[in-house]
């Protein structure tokens, strides 16, 4: 088994040794670095985490903190090489060890390795943002540097007598690496500070995610099959009396669809197409039919009706709309970009905000700013 190394002030005579004022535990973290600084405050102890080793170490690492009396003050993450960042990424997100933290201290941008340091740095910063840990607070959310050429070092104290002082990195170190940073999110396909295209490669590296996650969620839905599901037509006659509106001022345009029925709608919208002499009508806003049933929302309208807004009126209640298939159709078959607008913010609805399923279908989602607000 391997030890865990601990030190203690050189000054304390060994005669008559005395209670240790700050006390330093090196846990085994393979090739990288994992340390625990602790000291007294009253009753309480208070600690320091630094850095969390690579995620071959977290199980052993894991343990060794499951077994702390407390929570930790200040987890602190020196830079996002692997051997320093993914037990930090892997600890944060387990709700197994529940682990409480009280602030996180980490630069977003400080050095790359050259194993994707900067998508694991993103990665982090998703996971901090999703669980709404303090970020750099005491640094009024800015950077853990000495980033004056003048002056006094950055000094921070924390409760209980700790006095921290920030020696490096300095400005010139952070501004060098800022566009190494984004290149390597880009080569990874990764939008820097996108918290959906973070989850989206955190999705895809199991290693990185523990048993118990914070972020566990229902799987998204399956947008592919949902869309390829075929319902019946709708076929009330009520429904198909709908008055459908093209309404334009200027380059917009708004369909307000009512609750019209396909075999009404997608023929009166052919009729135009060929009065305009267009293979398509471009939207502003398409208000769905039946609101956003799958008996009323085909692939070929969303195709001949590309809108920058799909707009949903409906809380669920009753029929249960929008229908999954017909959110997913208009994913499916819409335009890139294309942005949902619900203006009821329901469990139903805010499924379609899951960050993996934007950052798959590059859409954005909308809900009313209060119960009583516009979409």
């Amino acid at each position: 088994m391997t030890a865990v190394a601990r030190t203690r002030p050189s000054s304390v005579p060994a005669t008559a040794p005395a209670p240790l004022s700050l006390t330093t535990d090196v846990l085994p973290a393979r090739q990288g670095d994992c340390l625990v600084l602790s000291w007294p405050d009253g009753t309480t102890t208070r600690r320091l985490l630094v850095d969390a080793g690579p995620a071959p170490a977290y199980e052993g690492i894991r343990r060794r903190l499951g077994r702390l009396d407390g929570d930790v003050d200040v987890l602190v993450l020196t830079h996002v090489d692997a051997d320093h960042v993914e037990g930090v990424i892997l600890l944060l997100n387990d709700r197994g060890l529940a682990l409480g933290v009280g602030e996180v201290w980490y630069n977003g941008a400080p050095h790359l390795s050259p194993e994707l340091g900067a998508v694991q740095g993103e990665i982090l910063s998703a996971i901090i943002t999703e669980r709404a840990i303090p970020w750099n607070t005491t640094f009024g959310t800015g950077a853990v540097a000495a980033t004056r050429d003048t002056g006094a070092l950055p000094v921070r104290d924390l409760p209980g007598g700790l006095r921290l002082t920030v020696l490096a990195p300095d400005a010139p170190a952070l501004l060098r690496l800022r566009d190494d940073w984004e290149r390597a999110c880009r080569e990874a396909g990764i939008d820097v500070g996108s918290v959906a295209d973070a989850l989206a490669a955190l999705d895809a590296r199991p290693r990185l995610r523990p048993e118990d996650s914070y972020l566990d969620r229902e799987p998204p839905p399956d947008v592919r099959t949902l869309a390829r599901r075929r319902a019946d037509p709708d076929r009330s006659v009520p429904n198909a009396s709908s008055v459908v509106l093209l309404a334009e001022r200027g380059d917009d345009r708004v369909l307000l669809a009512g609750d019209s029925t396909p075999g009404v709608l997608l023929p009166a919208v052919r009729r135009l197409l060929a009065e305009r002499g267009a293979d398509r009508l471009p939207l502003t806003e398409f208000k769905l039919p039946h609101h956003g049933s799958a008996k009323n929302l085909t692939a070929d309208l969303v195709r001949l009706l590309p809108a920058r807004r799909y707009l949903v009126s409906s809380d669920g209640s009753y029929f249960g709309h929008p229908d999954d298939a017909a959110i997913a159709t208009v994913l499916e078959y819409g335009p890139p970009g294309l942005e949902l607008v619900f203006n009821y913010d329901t469990p139903r609805n805010r499924r379609w905000d899951d960050p993996r399923l934007r950052a798959r279908h590059r859409h954005t989602v909308r809900f009313p700013a209060d119960e009583d607000g516009p979409g």
